[in-house]
């Protein structure tokens, strides 16, 4: 049985996200998947770790620590990622950077063995930012955090321009997105 985290990164909690992630934790449920969300937007937390990673620090605060729990439990990770003007919100680089750092990873658990999606939301079309930024998320998140922590396969897709519901672009996501879910993928 398939263990599920969702992370919502959309720091504004949208409702575009909201009915992206919808889509893909039906997809999910109906497989028979066990899920558990994280609203990055609700956590309570630094995203700067107050000492270098050589001095201990204090133990990570409860919301951030029921979020490393949640990585820990399930055996796939879905990320639901606004970008804007070609980068991601400080807060979620914070998240991550919190969730896996060394001392944490190295110490106290290994990765490897889950599998993971990330779905960037654009605020312009895809193609301008696989040519302009090369991907900002994926470096960030896919390339940076995630593969480095053994989480492999990291699948991606991108969404571009998606500012309303009512349309045939959006309809097409939200069936692809119940199917990701579906397949658990």
């Amino acid at each position: 049985m398939k263990q599920l985290s969702i992370i919502n990164a959309d720091i504004n909690k949208g409702p575009i996200t909201g009915a992206l992630i919808k889509a893909y934790r039906d997809g999910a449920a109906q497989a028979g998947a066990f899920i558990k969300e994280i609203n990055i937007a609700d956590l309570i937390f630094n995203p700067n770790k107050q000492f270098s990673i050589y001095i201990k620090a204090t133990d990570p605060e409860p919301d951030l620590q029921d979020a490393i729990n949640a990585f820990k439990w399930s055996t796939h990770v879905v990320v639901f990622c606004p970008v804007y003007k070609s980068s991601i919100n400080t807060k979620i680089k914070g998240f991550f950077d919190r969730i896996f750092m060394p001392d944490q990873v190295f110490n106290h658990y290994n990765f490897a063995g889950k599998s993971a999606r990330i779905i960037s939301i654009l605020d312009e079309e895809a193609w301008n930012d696989w040519i302009v930024n090369e991907k900002a998320t994926y470096i960030a998140i896919k390339k940076n955090i995630l593969e480095k922590n053994s989480i492999r396969p990291v699948r991606t897709s991108t969404i571009g321009h998606l500012y309303s519901l009512d349309n045939e672009y959006s309809k097409k996501w939200l069936q692809k997105l119940h199917n990701f879910g579906l397949k658990l993928i």
